[in-house]
């Protein structure tokens, strides 16, 4: 790519129109354009200048190689007159556009190259030129070094957040403020390995971090951190140009309370249901009637208040014994023969259902789809960040979403595993929690296929546009994935929170042997000694009513 602001066919330009190679010649400002979006990136770009900086054809350079600043650049200068204020000019021009590939070259009237006069731009740590002998000169591989790889130690801006295995901070015994997390500790390795410093934007909180989407509105997008250590994602198809190359892959999902036992007064519940107490009605009933008629057409007794409801049948069919009535009749001792049976059966299945519920009790129905979770009492919840990026997702159960936001509250919930609520996770937090849960006897929270709300979600880290450090950033995620030093950090940050009693390994189901039944247990079965109270003190308001008619009559 060549760029000149004079078209006058010399003998540079007739040199450089003779390379075999593809060539782009740019003489205007108005032919600049997105190279990057249509060419290789792996370029030279040639910037011919005559004995003044042209401002508006370095500009043009600066708009055609948008996000690939850091692309080699050979500057040629003719006939220049005051080389001293020429290379400040463009050296100021370099650091304002964030160029570090670039070489000088001054050109005599005489059309002599200088080649003791080479000039190379030295980004680190501060921009200055440096100049390059003969031999370095015979020497190519020096031409355009890698200048990011010892950066003297240049102090970059960074800043984090509190995203447990991502980004953790905490103080240790002795008051220090200690940092670790995957995401941390990469910008960590970065400051070591390129020989930079690191200095935090902004004082740190312990009591009150940053949320991460606060970092990318109020740091990272108005370009005030060089590095930050917090990450960023998008949906899938979207162009990354400022983003170094994915450093996470994770998906975002929702987490709920795993299925738990019924208690004792559930199970209770289940036992006294609408069907058992019906059967227990409809049998009373249909003996009593059957032992009414019996009475009445074989021994002429009528008795209406054992119509519906005899003292005879009721105890027989809850499985206890029973008077019968002296009688010749075969068919009221066929009766007892089916009260016997009907109450054998039932007190056998309520027994048998009693010990099964009470030693193996089942469990509460399973939240496994966004349906479940829109139909049950359970609420989800989220930052209120969170549940604005998430809104298009959440639509069906919208109203079993609350919010907050306070990022530490709903944090501390979330690690401690709290059942009040279900929460939004990524992948990374949800392995964390998981591992957690291993040396439980059961698990406190889960999650399924159904409750994954974006099942790719790529996550690198946001730079500031034409960031001279996307390059070596990019190394560096390349050869952390490659040893598997991700994974080692990981579990590094879950040891910390670990000796800070953050998370716990603790069963929290611990089996304590036999507890005895207390008042609430037995809550329904109170329930059905109060409804029978009621209604035999109702039928016996009832027969002194009907008494008192009687004698009046």
């Amino acid at each position: 790519m060549i760029y000149q602001k004079s078209t006058e066919v010399d003998t540079l330009h007739q040199a450089l129109q003779k390379l075999h190679v593809p060539k782009i010649s740019i003489t205007e400002q108005q032919a600049a354009f997105f190279y990057r979006g249509f060419h290789n990136v792996n370029i030279l770009a040639i910037l011919v200048l005559n004995s003044t900086l042209d401002f508006e054809i370095f500009k043009t350079l600066a708009t055609t190689l948008d996000y690939m600043r850091q692309t080699k650049i050979l500057t040629i200068a003719m006939e220049v007159q005051d080389k001293q204020h020429f290379e400040m000019q463009l050296l100021q021009c370099c650091k304002s556009y964030n160029m570090t590939n670039v070489l000088l070259q001054f050109v005599c009237p005489e059309g002599e190259t200088e080649f003791d006069a080479l000039h190379m731009l030295k980004p680190y740590p501060q921009y200055h030129w440096s100049l390059i002998t003969q031999a370095e000169v015979q020497n190519k591989s020096q031409y355009y070094p890698q200048h990011w790889k010892n950066m003297h130690n240049k102090t970059l801006l960074t800043y984090m957040d509190q995203s447990q295995t991502r980004s953790f901070f905490f103080k240790d015994t002795q008051g220090e403020l200690k940092l670790n997390g995957y995401v941390t500790r990469l910008i960590l390795l970065f400051a070591e390995r390129f020989n930079a410093s690191l200095r935090m934007a902004y004082p740190l909180s312990v009591e009150s971090p940053t949320h991460f989407d606060a970092i990318l509105v109020n740091m990272v997008r108005k370009n005030l951190l060089d590095l930050p250590m917090v990450m960023d994602t998008g949906y899938v198809g979207e162009l990354w140009i400022n983003w170094t190359d994915a450093y996470d892959y994770d998906l975002a999902l929702l987490i709920v309370p795993c299925a738990q036992v019924l208690s004792t007064r559930e199970v209770y519940a289940i036992l006294l249901n609408e069907y058992f107490l019906g059967c227990i009605i409809v049998s009373t009933m249909l003996l009593s009637v059957l032992h009414s008629l019996i009475d009445y057409i074989f021994d002429d007794l009528w008795q209406p208040s054992r119509l519906l409801f005899s003292d005879r049948i009721f105890p027989g069919i809850l499985g206890q014994s029973f008077a019968g009535r002296s009688s010749h009749s075969r068919s009221l001792q066929i009766v007892y023969v089916l009260l016997f049976i009907v109450g054998l059966y039932f007190n056998t299945k309520f027994s048998v259902n009693v010990s099964t519920f009470l030693t193996s009790p089942p469990y509460h129905q399973q939240l496994e789809t966004a349906d479940n979770i829109k139909r049950s009492s359970l609420k989800l919840l989220l930052h209120e960040t969170e549940a604005n990026h998430l809104s298009d997702f959440t639509v069906n159960f919208a109203k079993s979403i609350i919010t907050t936001n306070n990022y530490t509250y709903l944090r501390e919930l979330r690690q401690n595993l709290n059942t009040t609520y279900g929460y939004f996770s990524t992948l990374g937090v949800w392995q964390m929690l998981n591992r957690q849960q291993q040396f439980y006897t059961y698990k406190t929270f889960c999650t399924f296929d159904n409750l994954t709300l974006l099942p790719s979600l790529n996550w690198a880290i946001p730079l500031q546009q034409n960031s001279p450090y996307l390059e070596a950033l990019n190394y560096l995620i390349h050869q952390v994935h490659a040893f598997g030093l991700k994974e080692a950090w990981i579990y590094s940050t879950f040891g910390d929170l670990l000796k800070l009693k953050q998370i716990t390994l603790r069963d929290p189901y611990i089996d304590q042997g036999p507890k005895a039944l207390i008042i609430n247990d037995l809550f329904w079965t109170w329930i059905l000694l109060l409804c029978g109270l009621l209604a035999s003190t109702l039928v016996f308001l009832v027969e002194l009513v009907c008494r008192r008619i009687n004698q009046r009559n």
